[in-house]
């Protein structure tokens, strides 16, 4: 079998729209090997691994684990800790040190997701990068991810290598290497150095570049598709300058956290502009050839949200 990330680039399989969805990150800084479920298989206590797993789970929040190559020390005091809300025109991040992790057990996951952040830290504007480099999930992360940080921050000038952590699992190995940018929560796959540097420079200018561009996270996959394909079109770079809803009965509504597409083949979402014009993006599913969605599994089909028609509005405003 071929590596997942060279089958999923051999059909083609588009990126827009294949963001893992959260509203809100809760990443913690963990050094040391992680299995193939890292909050289970570190060197956190696997019983506190899985209690933030079942609080967190279907609320909106997704954990990380991340770790810098910069700080080997295994034995942390203390954990560098972010917790992210990704909605945009309400993004925005906290980030400290905490010594006992057992304190995330008290936060409310659901109501972070609405934006409701924990008082950890300080509130941080400057934005992180975060490479997955998760080996125990996937063979493809592992070679491309590793190969992507070591890149990254040979060229990236030593008093800013601290913006660029590896992390666990981010969904999609076959799209590998593949990076989230908070707070923005835009996700990004089959990033090439030079283009990981683009990244990470548009970051800092609160911008997004197009070029292996997944989506952001708190969104719905679909409305990732359509804001992608937005973006694109009208060469659109400002970070939070485009909203996304979805049209039901000619109405556009936002898309409630925990929606689900599966029995949908097509639909039709509204991308607004914070300057007023507007946009109805039609999204229809489309079938992918077989390819294996991780490294040593079978080939399978899959399916794809891909614009399929355009059309400006009437100013929303």
């Amino acid at each position: 079998m071929s590596a997942c990330s060279v089958e999923s680039l051999a059909v083609d399989e588009p990126l827009a729209g294949t963001a893992q969805v959260a509203q809100c990150w809760v990443i913690i800084e963990q050094p040391g090997p992680w299995g193939s479920q890292a909050l289970l298989e570190s060197t956190i206590d696997p019983v506190l691994g899985q209690q933030l797993l079942e609080r967190s789970e279907g609320t909106g929040t997704s954990l990380l684990l991340a770790r810098h190559p910069d700080r080997t020390d295994r034995n942390l005091t203390e954990h560098n800790v972010w917790v992210v809300h990704t909605s945009p025109g309400d993004c925005w991040m906290r980030h400290g040190l905490i010594r006992d992790l057992s304190e995330l057990t008290t936060w409310d996951f659901a109501a972070m997701a609405q934006g409701q952040l924990p008082p950890i830290g300080t509130k941080v504007a400057d934005p992180t990068m975060f490479i997955c480099t998760h080996s125990g999930r996937d063979t493809c992360c592992a070679i491309h991810g590793r190969a992507l940080i070591s890149a990254v921050h040979e060229a990236l000038p030593a008093e800013i290598r601290s913006s660029v952590w590896e992390c666990s699992h981010l969904g999609g190995h076959r799209f590998a290497p593949t990076a989230l940018t908070i707070p923005s929560g835009a996700v990004w796959g089959r990033l090439t150095p030079e283009r990981a540097l683009e990244v990470h420079a548009a970051a800092f200018a609160r911008e997004i570049t197009t070029e292996s561009y997944r989506g952001r996270s708190a969104w719905p996959q679909p409305l990732q598709s359509a804001e992608a394909h937005v973006r694109s079109s009208i060469d659109e770079r400002a970070e939070n300058s485009l909203d996304v809803l979805w049209v039901i009965d000619d109405r556009a509504v936002p898309a409630r956290p925990g929606v689900r597409f599966e029995n949908l083949a097509q639909l039709v979402a509204e991308v607004r502009h914070r300057d007023g014009r507007s946009w109805r993006v039609t999204v229809r599913t489309q079938e992918i050839a077989a390819r294996a969605e991780s490294c040593g599994k079978d080939a399978v089909t899959g399916t794809a949200w891909v614009p399929v028609a355009m059309s400006e509005t009437a100013n929303w405003r």
